[in-house]
């Protein structure tokens, strides 16, 4: 992708051709998925899942780039808000899910850059486990997992 001493518009150009390809990647992934409850999360989890790709020198190059120009990264940004602005909408209460979802993902995804050998496979399948169960928790499990609020006890509420 980048090549040594390319000019700096060039690694701008490849930079941002491969963040439109990715969020590309992630429609066609959540497209493909037979559940629609969730998809989007899914498909994050699946185009951020792999420690080898994810720790490449490109993968490096892309976070340093997309933080020192964010307006590169507009696309997955612009989608990461659309998603973000559907899942905390008070009318769904599992939708925060899909945040906590993407926001682990994005950080397992610097932790590969950082260091690809972190986790092992059995490590790996677990994390991915959980999280793409997570993307299919309804209301009722995710009020069962937090549980109601806890009543007063009778009486307390009373000055002594």
């Amino acid at each position: 992708m980048f090549r040594p001493g390319a000019p700096l518009e060039e690694i701008e150009q490849d930079v941002e051709a491969m963040i439109i390809e990715l969020v590309h990647k992630l429609g066609r992934l959540a497209d493909s998925d037979p559940e629609q409850v969730g998809a989007s999360d899914r498909a994050y989890i699946k185009a951020f899942s792999d420690a080898e790709s994810n720790s490449d020198t490109d993968q490096g190059a892309l976070l340093a780039t997309a933080v020192g120009r964010p307006n590169l990264a507009e696309s997955l940004i612009y989608l990461n808000r659309r998603l973000d602005q559907d899942n905390l909408d008070p009318g769904q209460p599992t939708g925060v899910i899909g945040v906590i979802v993407r926001l682990a993902m994005d950080g397992l995804w610097v932790s590969d850059i950082l260091d690809a050998t972190r986790f092992d496979a059995r490590e790996r399948a677990r994390i991915m486990n959980l999280l793409t169960a997570l993307t299919r928790v309804s209301d009722d499990q995710l009020k069962a997992m937090l549980g109601a609020p806890a009543a007063k006890p009778r009486g307390l509420d009373k000055p002594a």
